[in-house]
């Protein structure tokens, strides 16, 4: 029994004896290890009641947190309720304004919460201008039923010196740049980065996984690289092409196991390959892979262009 054991184990990872025996210790030690810790864990000891114990009294705290996180003190309620009457005490008078010039004071007065009129204020002090109304609506959380309430009254005028900024941003809006097709084993990061939704770290990321595999043979291969998602993947099909690839391939026959690193090789195929073939000789062709079962057909249709015989 113990023979077909070592058998069994040295043909589907591919050790050789020696390492076959390592691994049967090895389950053997793993097996006593957690024998032992299942005895300890089911025996009940003091340490497990007082640990239970203890595991109550927190809890009993957590739920006193929680009950004080929905039930807040007083002091705080009252002060919520003092800077809503603050706000309600302040009466609402419309009038004309212009949201590049106003102050808080008067927008408060137009009916905007005081955080909505101090964030207006501090996007307009980082240098930022509303060109038209509906510009009002990119503001953050800016109500659409006071908008409705305030379009009569909102007057836009845009500074002499800030008419060719305007005239240039509205250009750039009518006329949006179309990206050229582009092969994806010769693109670099630099052509990458103008496609929706790719920055600088998943262009270099897509380059470097084109390099580590030896060449896109497939334009359905960009979905393996880690980090895009559907929406990334749709905007570089759309403009990415495979034409003529040239594929670096692995030699089967004389690579090393340290030689065979591929992301559809894993190194215990890898080791599996390199043992086989030095037990029966070189390979003739992909069919041949066929013979070790770590190889299913998925795998070898994968890795077909990427090896030679």
């Amino acid at each position: 029994m113990k023979k077909q054991w070592m058998q069994w184990i040295q043909y589907a990872f591919g050790y050789n004896r020696t390492e076959a025996k390592g691994f049967i210790l090895l389950l053997m030690l793993l097996f006593t290890y957690f024998s032992i810790y299942l005895y300890i864990w089911l025996s009940p000891s003091k340490s497990s009641l007082a640990f239970t114990q203890n595991q109550l009294n927190q809890n009993s705290e957590l739920v006193s947190l929680i009950e004080t996180a929905e039930n807040p003190p007083s002091r705080f309620k009252s002060f919520e309720k003092k800077e809503e009457e603050a706000h309600s005490s302040i009466p609402i008078r419309l009038h004309s304004f212009d949201p590049n010039v106003a102050s808080v004071e008067e927008l408060e007065e137009l009916g905007m919460p005081p955080w909505l009129a101090k964030r207006i204020d501090r996007f307009k002090s980082k240098g930022g201008k509303f060109f038209k109304k509906e510009d009002l609506l990119k503001v953050y959380d800016f109500p659409e039923t006071l908008y409705q309430k305030l379009i009569p009254y909102i007057t836009i005028s845009v500074p002499q010196n800030d008419k060719f900024a305007k005239r240039s941003f509205i250009l750039q809006e009518k006329t949006p740049k179309t990206p050229a097709k582009f092969d994806l084993n010769t693109v670099d990061t630099t052509r990458l980065i103008q496609l929706k939704g790719i920055g600088s770290k998943l262009a270099a990321r897509i380059v470097k996984y084109r390099d580590v595999l030896g060449s896109f043979v497939s334009t359905s291969q960009i979905r393996e690289v880690y980090g895009l998602d559907s929406l990334v993947v749709e905007e570089i099909l759309r403009y990415g092409y495979i034409n003529n690839p040239q594929v670096r391939k692995i030699n089967v026959n004389e690579s090393s196991f340290e030689q065979m690193k591929h992301p559809y090789l894993k190194p215990y195929i890898a080791k599996a390959i390199v043992n086989f073939r030095n037990q029966h000789g070189k390979f003739q062709s992909i069919q041949d892979l066929k013979a070790i079962k770590l190889l299913t057909p998925d795998i070898i249709q994968k890795l077909e262009p990427y090896l030679s015989f």
